[in-house]
């Protein structure tokens, strides 16, 4: 899938690169000191909506969020970077969905999140599906090992 890193993410790497604190690490202190056990993992939520760069706030971005019974957000376990480039090591599934229509709304993309539910912490990734997928009841949807990636350009 294509995606772009969100604003807040580029902002935490640039912070990160130069010795700045980020909003990674106040992210990641705030999960610990709620007593997250992991608090570095990165989740996969579906959305209903594109969405932009300047609509990267978690509170404007779990708005948008699909809902349905069996939906949960999907903890990402990511292989090791390489030339630039990460991507997941391990499928995505989520479902299968029990309600009678699936999911509530067609799903046209994807974020990556810091947490697994609820509207704080952090936007890292969108990505944008190249079409809208609809779901019915008993459905799945499977996101295979290496198919979400990030990169960094670099000239």
């Amino acid at each position: 899938m294509a995606g772009y890193v969100a604003s807040s993410a580029a902002v935490s790497m640039l912070d990160f690169v130069v010795g700045h604190s980020t909003a990674m690490a106040t992210e990641w202190a705030r999960k610990s000191a709620a007593g997250d056990a992991n608090p570095l993992a990165t989740y996969l939520m579906l959305l209903n909506q594109t969405i932009t760069d300047a609509q990267t706030s978690m509170g404007t971005v779990a708005a948008m969020e699909v809902s349905g019974t069996g939906y949960a957000r999907q903890q990402v376990l990511w292989s090791a970077a390489s030339t630039r480039a990460i991507a997941n090591s391990d499928a995505l599934s989520f479902g299968p969905f029990a309600d009678a229509s699936g999911l509530s709304a067609p799903v046209v993309s994807a974020c990556l999140v810091t947490t697994l539910t609820g509207n704080l912490g952090l936007v890292l990734m969108n990505w944008t599906l190249t079409s809208p997928i609809t779901t019915v009841q008993n459905q799945a949807l499977q996101i295979a090992a290496g198919s979400l990636s990030m990169s960094l350009g670099v000239s």
